[in-house]
């Protein structure tokens, strides 16, 4: 092959990639608009269509890609055939995905999740009849899957560490996951496009597209950025890194008081934040070894004031990890479990050296995705001298 086919190849190569992401930029603005109306007449007649309204978005994706495609790259009467064959491969790879979420085998996390997955079953059906042409076409679609999800998941990762520690991050947050998500977008469309390269090998040529295609094509973009836009702002809201905070106070009438309460422990081990606590008044705390459990040691004078915050990791898409952060801690001076599960008073083991020491403590656990979890006292305890059990109040409200 000499310099100027390579050159020509390369053109082709780009132009199919460009128009690919193109294509499918503009079917996923259309068919997304169409699944979210289906699935508000589902919220309405309380059906549980999510296998159809995944086909039937699907074929509207794929259908509108082939069309382009077909206009763009093949002669125009041969791009029905292109049409019917990208919507047959959407309505099969639509259906098996809703069976798969339906049936609970996986779990859909994000915006292109769904297409994602619906991507990984379109290639055998693109390639038919040939073999060859379906291993090329299989091994494009789930490479534009892969990729697009893993660039899903890094684009996740940056867009909740710049909202969650970046003062005023939310609006740079907001664009760099429109950004990436269009990215997102355009790999899996171009690793389609490629694909259909490489079994066709048709060169660039300049084609007119049709004025329904272009029209078809600018509105679907524009109802795509909408759709990114509204789904980037409503991620934002949640999205954040899971935080623990604890608060701590305690007043005595004689101006002492040295009081013993329970600490937050995680697989066993007390959390980091104990060891560095924001500390008003005249007091010192430490961890301690108890006949109850681990306690924190808290003694001082006059009003005390002591609070604590530990930022964790990043949990979406991981199941345990959300598991863990909601069921898997535990107060060092109680025998409840599974926090996030219960709706009643819990008891814990207080102890007090003084007579008539006021005592109050508030424990939020946010896992940054829209569920709060708060264990507090269900007043300004007064305690006695000793050990003794205080009820506390358990509660946990979910946003998302």
């Amino acid at each position: 092959m000499n310099n100027n086919n390579d050159l020509l190849d390369i053109k082709s190569l780009s132009s199919y990639g460009i128009h690919g992401a193109l294509g499918l930029l503009m079917g996923i603005g259309v068919g997304y608009i169409a699944f979210y109306m289906i699935t508000i007449l589902n919220s309405v007649s309380s059906l549980d269509l999510i296998g159809v309204s995944f086909a039937f978005a699907s074929l509207i994706i794929y259908g509108l890609f082939g069309l382009y495609i077909g206009y763009v790259f093949g002669r125009q009467k041969k791009s029905s055939v292109a049409s019917i064959k990208y919507a047959t491969a959407g309505i099969v790879g639509g259906f098996v995905s809703g069976f798969l979420l339906f049936g609970e085998y996986i779990k859909i996390y994000g915006l292109l999740d769904p297409l994602l997955v619906t991507l990984v079953f379109v290639g055998p059906i693109l390639g038919f009849p040939k073999i060859k042409n379906i291993v090329i076409m299989t091994i494009s679609c789930i490479s534009g899957a892969v990729l697009g999800y893993g660039l899903n998941l890094y684009a996740q990762n940056i867009v909740v560490y710049v909202n969650s520690t970046w003062t005023g991050g939310g609006l740079y947050a907001l664009i760099i996951g429109i950004i990436l998500t269009l990215f997102e977008i355009g790999i899996a469309g171009a690793s389609i496009a490629f694909g259909m390269y490489f079994i066709e090998r048709t060169a660039y040529t300049v084609r007119e597209i049709p004025r329904f295609l272009k029209i078809t094509r600018g509105a679907g973009i524009i109802l795509a950025f909408i759709i990114i836009f509204a789904y980037a702002s409503l991620f934002l809201g949640v999205a954040k890194y899971a935080t623990t905070d604890v608060s701590i106070d305690i007043s005595s009438a004689d101006g002492n008081a040295t009081v013993f309460v329970p600490v937050i422990l995680e697989d066993g081990i007390v959390m980091k934040m104990y060891g560095n606590p924001a500390i008003s008044g005249y007091s010192k705390a430490e961890i301690i070894d108890t006949d109850h459990g681990k306690a924190f040691k808290i003694s001082g004078s006059g009003p005390i004031g002591i609070k604590m915050n530990q930022t964790g990791g990043w949990l979406a898409h991981d199941q345990e990890a959300e598991e863990k952060f909601v069921n898997g801690f535990t107060l060092s001076t109680s025998n409840t479990t599974r926090f996030g599960e219960i709706h009643d008073p819990v008891d814990v083991w207080i102890y007090s050296k003084e007579d008539g020491a006021m005592f109050s403590i508030s424990i939020k656990r946010d896992n940054g995705w829209g569920r709060d979890m708060r264990i507090s006292t269900q007043r300004n305890e007064k305690l006695i001298r000793g050990w003794q059990v205080v009820r506390l109040s358990v509660g946990s409200m979910m946003y998302d």
